[in-house]
């Protein structure tokens, strides 16, 4: 089989993993690789959001009427993210996933949650 050029994601990594962004013929989608105990999220977008895990298991919680519900999603789940609810992604493995949205990706970050994350990122610089 040849190989197309142009197809190569764009790729963010940092110390949690790395993200690849593509855009195949308009369909736009990430793939996810999160190291375990690292934290992804911490935000809301106004179109449903989906999650496909390939590898590993997530602990999610989601915000809904006022209260936080966690729940464990692990290999070949599909997690469907309704519209306006914030979620944060808690790796228990080293886990691979799939990440689209059901329109263009508008973010609003949910300040609980994201502090989390956020002290993540304050953690690791101070080792």
């Amino acid at each position: 089989m040849k190989e197309k050029k142009g197809l190569e994601a764009p790729v963010h990594t940092d110390f949690r993993g790395e993200i690849r962004r593509y855009n195949i013929k308009g369909a736009k989608f990430s793939i996810i690789f999160t190291k375990p105990g690292m934290l992804r999220s911490g935000d809301s977008h106004p179109v449903p959001q989906y999650d496909l895990i390939l590898k590993g298991e997530f602990e999610i919680t989601l915000r809904k009427n006022g209260k936080d519900i966690v729940i464990k999603k692990g290999p070949n789940e599909l997690i469907v993210i309704p519209p306006h609810i914030p979620h944060l992604f808690r790796s228990l493995t080293d886990t691979v996933m799939i990440e689209w949205w059901e329109g263009p990706f508008e973010a609003e970050y949910y300040r609980p949650y994201r502090r989390l994350v956020e002290d993540q990122f304050r953690k690791h610089k101070t080792r």
